[in-house]
């Protein structure tokens, strides 16, 4: 974590942003202990607590529409072809694809809260073909509540929940 905190030292919220971006993809570290140490630098003076919460829940939601576009654009061509090596037949993806026609726009809000989820999630929105502004407004609801959450644990507990 000090990679982090240097590169919020140096670049400040455009740090975050990045890291934050390119975390839905697990690059360089994966956004949910990002956005929980965010809350934390916030704490020690590093960022202000408001600076740090928008420029999460931007960095996030940016992160999750760009995946959200992989999945659109060629989800289902990669699951077609490499899926059988992690256990993804077709059967199962046309079951997530089913889930998603009932419930998906719940569970793009709800998968921000558990973690490692909201990347799986935002693919397969993409993938079952939720129309964008639909993905936008749920996945603008699950960063957004989840964003506040992990900041302010991590601002209010410190890193790593002394």
């Amino acid at each position: 974590m000090s990679v982090l905190q240097d590169f919020v030292t140096q670049y400040g919220v455009y740090a975050v942003f990045l890291f934050l971006a390119l975390g839905i993809f697990g690059l360089p570290m994966p956004d949910e202990f990002v956005i929980v140490f965010t809350g934390y630098l916030s704490s020690v003076g590093l960022l202000t607590i408001v600076n740090a919460m928008i420029i999460a829940i931007l960095g996030v939601f940016i992160g999750t529409l760009v995946t959200y576009t992989i999945g659109k654009k060629v989800g289902r061509p990669i699951i077609e072809r490499f899926g059988k090596w992690v256990g993804l037949s077709e059967k199962r993806v046309s079951r997530v694809e089913r889930w998603f026609s009932r419930y998906g726009s719940w569970t793009v809000t709800l998968g921000f809260f558990v973690p490692g989820m909201r990347h799986f999630v935002c693919c397969f929105s993409g993938m079952s073909g939720m129309a964008v502004k639909r993905y936008m407004l749920f996945s603008s609801l699950g960063t957004t509540l989840s964003g506040i959450i992990c900041i302010t644990l991590g601002y209010m507990f410190g890193w790593p929940f002394n």
